[in-house]
């Protein structure tokens, strides 16, 4: 993906990331007020309620739906880094190895000049 494309996929997500905590927080402010002018008398219907209080748990399932996925992406970006760094360390081992199994072949050289 292109850096550019990359960086206008970050900004539509955080536009759509405040739009969706703007409605959160609309949507928690008329429930409150529905819930409060039920209990003090004046009575909003039932299905005002039910479908206020829904849409506010809808919406907060779908921020909670973001939240995992943008969690997730980061935790398949550090487990790539992961395995990047393992294989890295694997290839220094196998270079010491090898400049160990040098260094013996130059000893047993070396004794056997001495002998």
């Amino acid at each position: 993906m292109s850096k550019d494309k990359k960086d206008s996929e970050r900004k539509l997500r955080k536009i759509l990331n405040w739009i969706l905590n703007i409605l959160i927080i609309i949507l928690l402010i008329v429930v409150g007020y529905l819930f409060i002018d039920r209990i003090f008398g004046n009575s909003p219907t039932d299905f005002q309620l039910i479908s206020g209080t829904f849409s506010l748990l809808g919406l907060l399932i779908l921020k909670l739906f973001t939240l995992i996925y943008s969690a997730n992406r980061e935790l398949g970006e550090i487990k790539v880094g992961v395995k990047n760094g393992f294989e890295k360390v694997k290839q220094e081992f196998n270079q010491i190895d090898e400049n160990m199994k040098r260094i013996e072949t130059k000893i047993d050289g070396l004794s056997r000049r001495v002998k």
